[in-house]
């Protein structure tokens, strides 16, 4: 599942088109070999997951199929990151797609014969992904401008989602007539293709320097260099930090959306297909915006946008109780994603060094490796506890609130684009969280804010669970109230200024006239 296309030095006056890109062979030749293998993890992920919940109608057994998927960036994205940076690119990327064709083939009869056997497997596909994820990104450093790096990712992207359309919805037409096994065939043949795209590739895609052999203590080295370089940037460290409470919701609902289709909303295998392709029209939609119109907006914004977009999503999709909710909800949640990936992708391009672009987005995938692993099974389990949409609730307010503290104490984060001093907090987070009355200290008080809020927040999430609509009317109401009531305030006081001044003003005037009388008659 390739996610990027790297950076080069030089700029052009206007970043170039989707066809101005396509002349680019070794893009092409990626990009269409990209194409067909998503198309194919499209098959994979809807067989898995339906596959498992139709077997055990349990959401933790689907949360520990999606932590399966996931594990192995956790225990070898450090070391991937290392040889990414030192050996051949292109190898590592032919053998990681050779292997996962052998590995997803194999995931049919091991279903047959016991259910761990298939999350090993799955494990195994992610050990071979952890490899294939930072060299896709680090493969073709001078394969477009500087100033096309972002229109390059949105319509590389715009690919990759695209096929979130046609890849569920074909998948849940073919699960519903010929069964799970013939999808992860299918995915396995998609994944020899976009080997062979890669050996028609003509690029030198290795590392900085002459290929080597690297030994245990460079590997332990380059390792190290790959988290000195994020702690010493502080844009790489907040951008690092945000991958903690930002990806829990989307990891999580990963893990959630099947049980909640399938379970809760009872919707079918077709239907399934479907509710994912709608998830992939916002995937698409907002690509391609964000690739003809990205450069009018800050990075910042599509970032952090995208994330509390994604979470606001995310509990509605909660709230689904319908399949028209559940597709309205999977395009908007979809539309977000999109936005804040582009974003940051496109952030992490232009702003790492290429000699160690490998080790660095390893020590991410580590990051995000444990986050999607934990994530999945701790609200998966929560899900089966006290149901599955209140584990969605629980999950989207805990990302609401994770984030919006690193948004707040990371300036660097807030103004990607500016360079100068820290930016000043906004308006609304300096009234709600760094008031403090001056007898208390600055820093203590703004604990006791955050705390306050998560409480009042973790309150309405309750009455949410219980009484959607009283919660949507507390939400409206409360703000309103306090806008209401400022604006009144503000009315009332200026309105009894022109009353005194008026008053005052007459009195002086009647002053005058009595002083001005009394001169007269002497």
């Amino acid at each position: 599942m390739s996610q990027a296309i790297a950076t080069v030095t030089g700029q052009q006056e206007r970043p170039i088109g989707f066809l101005g890109l396509m002349r680019n062979r070794n893009y092409a030749l990626l990009w269409w070999g990209q194409l067909v293998s998503e198309l194919g993890n499209r098959f994979h992920w809807i067989a898995v997951s339906l596959w498992v919940y139709s077997i055990t109608r349990s959401a933790a057994a689907v949360s520990l199929a999606v932590s399966a998927m996931f594990v192995g960036g956790l225990f070898v994205g450090l070391w991937a990151g290392a040889m990414v940076d030192r050996l051949d690119r292109r190898k590592i990327l032919i053998v990681s797609d050779v292997v996962r064709a052998v590995l997803v083939a194999a995931i049919p009869p091991l279903m047959g014969i016991h259910l761990w056997l298939a999350y090993a497997d799955l494990a195994l596909i992610s050990v071979a992904t952890a490899f294939f994820r930072p060299a896709m990104f680090a493969v073709i450093p001078k394969v477009v401008n500087k100033r096309d790096i972002l229109p390059a990712n949105s319509f590389f992207t715009a690919m990759d989602t695209g096929t979130e359309i046609l890849g569920p919805a074909l998948a849940g037409i073919i699960a519903f007539k010929y069964g799970y096994a013939l999808l992860l065939y299918s995915d396995a043949l998609t994944y020899i293709f976009s080997a062979l795209c890669l050996l028609g590739t003509s690029v030198s895609a290795m590392g900085e320097g002459r290929i080597e052999r690297p030994d245990k203590q460079s590997m332990l080295n380059a390792i190290a260099e790959g988290f000195q370089y994020i702690r010493q940037d502080p844009l790489q460290r907040q951008l690092f930090v945000l991958i903690f409470p930002a990806y829990l919701v989307g990891s999580g609902l990963n893990a959630l959306a099947t049980p909640l289709a399938k379970g809760v909303v009872g919707i079918t295998d077709v239907d399934f297909g479907t509710f994912n392709s709608v998830w992939g029209v916002g995937f698409l939609v907002a690509s391609l915006l964000v690739g003809w119109f990205g450069d009018r907006v800050s990075k910042s914004a599509l970032i952090i946008g995208g994330f509390f977009l994604g979470f606001a999503s995310s509990a509605a999709m909660g709230l689904s109780r319908s399949f028209n909710t559940l597709l309205i909800t999977a395009f908007a949640v979809g539309f977000a994603n999109t936005l804040n990936y582009v974003g940051l992708t496109t952030v992490l391009m232009e702003r790492t060094e290429q000699g160690v672009i490998g080790r660095v987005l390893a020590t991410r995938q580590v990051a995000l490796g444990t986050v999607r692993v934990l994530s999945p099974l701790a609200f998966g389990t929560l899900g089966d506890v006290i149901g599955v949409r209140l584990s969605i609730w629980v999950m989207a307010a805990l990302g609401t609130l994770g984030t919006a503290a690193v948004v707040v104490f990371s300036p660097a984060l807030r103004r990607i684009e500016s360079v100068g001093p820290p930016a000043p907090i906004s308006k609304v987070w300096k009234f709600f969280v760094m008031s403090a009355n001056p007898e208390f200290d600055g820093n203590q008080q703004a604990r006791l804010n955050l705390a306050t809020l998560a409480i009042v927040g973790l309150g309405w999430l309750g009455v949410a669970v219980r009484h959607p609509l009283y919660a949507v009317g507390l939400l409206l109401a409360v703000p309103g109230s306090v806008y209401l009531s400022a604006y009144f305030k503000g009315s009332l006081w200026k309105s009894v200024g022109k009353f005194a001044e008026r008053m005052f003003g007459r009195m002086r005037n009647h002053i005058r006239q009595i002083h001005s009388k009394g001169k007269s008659r002497r």
